[in-house]
């Protein structure tokens, strides 16, 4: 008996040590095909979340890289008012996660399709912050993708993540009266917009997520805008060994100027998470992602100059 326990208590730390503990990883059987990005998206608004993207790939995929080896392959942006409202409140950078990326996958020839998301630990790794809240968010993750995805289950990848080399987070600020706030915010978010495509980036979504806060009575910024944004080049090279990429796909970066703080705030979680999370280590792969990054820096350093 002693025996037993003991190899069982091995397999159990063997497992506990190849888990993936950044990603949220739910599997299953969609034999029959009943299992839809829409359907998961009914569930979940009918739950209290505003989805705002909930986007095909693959057509993407075929048109610029004329192949796909997936026979779903969507992103989703999402997230939950009432918390997202807290953690505004407390971590103004949060908005990083407002919405949050869930990818949707299923390849050709396999039964399963999965559904990939950030854990409460990574994004508080990235933000630094904001544990509590986090976690009450996974909770209702945990509860309601499970009730979109009938006989599924939370399942977990078998390689772990390897330290950043690198600030998880880029923040840029420029100091700008609170009379002129809304002036710069047009001037400064007109030139983003204009230069996203030349880079080969699109806008998946805008949130004017301070229309929301308003609505909760909250006046605490004269601005809060959030920008969806995806490199189709990079997800589509990453998903091919990692689809579970689609948990960092679109971007949400975070624009905004809080009341009496005299300055504006751009804020993004970077490619060294993707680099971190998924463990990567082709050089030509890491170098599409730093160029990506590269070039949304360039980009924003020219709008607020």
């Amino acid at each position: 008996m002693k025996i037993f326990k003991i190899i069982v208590m091995a397999l159990l730390l063997a497992t506990s040590v190849s888990a993936n503990k950044d990603i949220l990883l739910f599997k299953v059987d969609n034999s029959k095909g009943n299992v839809t990005p829409q359907s998961i998206e009914k569930v979940l608004v009918k739950a209290g979340y505003k989805v705002e993207e909930n986007r095909d790939m693959n057509g993407p995929f075929k048109i610029q890289f004329q192949k796909t080896t997936y026979k779903t392959y969507n992103l989703m942006i999402a997230y939950y008012p009432e918390i997202m409202e807290k953690l505004t409140i407390k971590y103004p950078d949060s908005g990083i996660f407002n919405p949050f990326s869930v990818g949707i996958y299923q390849k050709e020839g396999d039964k399963n399709l999965y559904i990939s998301m950030l854990t409460a630990s990574a994004m508080n790794k990235i933000l630094g912050k904001g544990d509590k809240l986090f976690k009450e968010l996974e909770t209702l993750n945990r509860k309601y993708f499970l009730e979109a995805l009938p006989g599924g289950e939370i399942t977990k990848l078998d390689y772990e993540p390897v330290p950043a080399s690198k600030d998880l987070v880029t923040r840029f600020e420029l100091e700008v009266d609170d009379e002129e706030a809304e002036d710069i915010q047009e001037e400064v978010e007109i030139v983003i917009e204009n230069g996203l495509k030349p880079i080969g980036f699109t806008m998946a979504s805008f949130n004017a997520y301070g229309v929301d806060l308003e609505n909760a009575k909250n006046e605490d910024y004269f601005y809060y805008d959030t920008y969806s944004l995806c490199k189709l080049k990079v997800i589509y090279n990453v998903s091919i060994n990692h689809p579970e990429a689609g948990a960092y796909a679109p971007c949400s970066m975070a624009i905004y100027h809080k009341k009496g703080s005299n300055k504006m705030v751009i804020v993004f979680p970077n490619v060294y998470n993707w680099i971190s999370t998924f463990g990567l280590k082709d050089k030509e792969l890491i170098a599409i992602l730093e160029k990506a990054q590269a070039d949304i820096t360039i980009l924003i350093k020219s709008a607020i100059e």
